[in-house]
């Protein structure tokens, strides 16, 4: 059972949280990539790049028969897909 001063610490935790979040997932909201003069989202690049890159990897894991022995094929090819993204992300963009 909580105390009541514990309770009031926990909702002033989470009120501040509902604050603090949107602000820091606004903090990089505007890296823009010029392509013929056209803005192209960074973010929306590094995804491209992470869904080219888990097809490549379907493709090596058919040819090698790695294929066969996933039995969550959709997780392990979404998690491809993030973490090229994410590396992507990182070592071109720097943001």
């Amino acid at each position: 059972m909580m105390t009541p001063g514990a309770m009031q610490r926990i909702l002033a935790t989470v009120r501040r949280a509902g604050l603090t979040l949107p602000l820091a997932a606004a903090a990089g909201c505007n890296p823009n990539l010029d392509v013929d003069g056209a803005l192209v989202p960074a973010w929306l690049t590094a995804a491209v790049i992470g869904i080219v890159g888990a097809v490549v990897a379907r493709m090596l894991f058919m040819r090698w028969g790695v294929d066969r022995h996933l039995w969550a094929r959709p997780a392990v090819y979404l998690s491809v897909a993030v973490t090229v993204s994410c590396m992507a992300w990182v070592l071109l963009f720097r943001y």
